[in-house]
């Protein structure tokens, strides 16, 4: 009898497991889109969900926009608060930020005079298109032109911080994140290390430093049909991949690998115009093959100093550059460590100080990883570390 009872435990438990492991997995590929009623149209205000393994959309859960909003005005923006359970989204032409409970689907306004940006430009510069909850459990929130940057909290009675504008890192060159014609629209997503990544409408990709705002121009999408403008991105269940979809072309929902910027179709046909795609994963770098499992070995006590950039990162080629955009001029040492611990270059260098630049040729028998590039000033003081991937 006593056997029988343990057993039956054992049993119930084991399939108590199974299936919340199931349905946590299916919750982790669940996202949420917004488009129109029909496929290919474009009043943006029904919101669905989505499989992000094989970008299968649901019929219509909500409305997100009365009759009185939607007066010419759309959705293009909203992110999936997990812990909470709440879909977050700003309309294009309002200033409100608002959520879906996911539990009652009801539409609640969280905060009224959003960002403050009002009335919106004619050319759409001050509109909010992209919204990401990051690892930090901020959301984040960024207008066309780049010039606002907003970080909210997602509990109740939110509060809202305009962090300012992003800043162009040394080597965008024509490719700025500013730019109307290459830069406007799109999506943000966010990874475990601190970082926003922008994918725009014109297939650019961005890393953004939240702590410093400098975007990085990391390239531009290939793979996608030559009339694709990618408005939603998601990363995907297994935090390796991110999901794409476009406003104007529905050939196919697309999985892009962040590390080549290559995206592949996933076969499917029933596919919508959408404006956004609002998903809880984050892209794991830390965990990432990219980085050999090195990455996680290596750790920095250095204080941080956001005068001095590096970039590339990661380095494709035989060299990389450091940007010194307001720090003492002199002589100042660069190191480069690996794993270990050991030094594999080491070059002395002199600087102007403000908007130096300075490139660092690495040796053809360098091998590929992780590693620490350490800058050292007077006295050996340490002016700057950051970790370096080379590919």
């Amino acid at each position: 009898m006593k056997k029988n009872l343990l057993y039956n435990l054992i049993t119930a438990f084991a399939i108590l497991s199974v299936n919340t492991a199931s349905a946590q997995g299916q919750s982790d590929r669940t996202a949420y889109v917004v488009t129109d009623s029909i496929k290919i149209g474009m009043r943006w205000n029904f919101l669905r969900s989505i499989d992000l393994r094989t970008g299968t959309y649901s019929n219509t859960l909500v409305r997100l926009l009365n009759s009185n909003d939607l007066q010419g005005n759309g959705v293009a923006a909203i992110t999936h608060d997990k812990k909470g359970k709440r879909v977050y989204f700003t309309p294009m032409l309002t200033d409100h930020l608002s959520y879906v409970d996911l539990r009652t689907m009801r539409v609640y306004v969280a905060k009224n005079n959003f960002t403050g940006l009002m009335p919106k430009a004619a050319d759409q510069s001050n509109v909010i298109t992209r919204m990401v909850i990051a690892d930090d459990e901020f959301g984040y929130a960024l207008t066309n032109d780049g010039k606002h940057l907003f970080r909210f909290t997602t509990r109740n009675n939110p509060v809202v911080n305009d962090l300012g504008p992003l800043i162009d890192a040394p080597g965008n060159n024509e490719n700025s994140v500013h730019n109307a014609c290459s830069s406007y629209g799109g999506d943000l997503i966010a990874d475990d290390e601190n970082h926003l990544y922008l994918i725009t409408i014109r297939n650019h990709v961005f890393k953004i430093n939240i702590r410093t705002r400098v975007a990085r121009f990391l390239g531009t999408i290939s793979g996608l049909p030559e009339n694709f403008s990618t408005t939603s991105a998601a990363v995907d269940q297994t935090g390796t991949r991110v999901i794409i979809i476009s406003s104007v072309d529905a050939s196919d929902v697309y999985s892009l690998n962040m590390n080549s910027l290559v995206a592949v179709g996933l076969g499917q046909k029933n596919v919508f115009h959408t404006a956004d795609l609002g998903g809880a994963g984050i892209l794991k770098n830390r965990r990432n093959d990219l980085y050999n499992n090195d990455y996680r070995l290596i750790t920095i006590n250095d204080p941080a100093n956001d005068n001095i950039q590096l970039f590339p990162n990661p380095v494709t080629g035989n060299k990389f550059t450091i940007h010194f955009s307001d720090t003492d001029p002199g002589k100042y040492n660069v190191e480069m460590i690996d794993i270990k611990g050991q030094i594999v270059v080491s070059t002395a260098i002199n600087t102007s100080g403000k908007n130096s630049t300075v490139a660092i040729d690495l040796p053809s028998i360098t091998a590929k990883g992780v590693f620490i590039v350490r800058v050292t000033g007077k006295n050996s003081k340490i002016v700057f570390s950051e970790k370096i991937v080379l590919q």
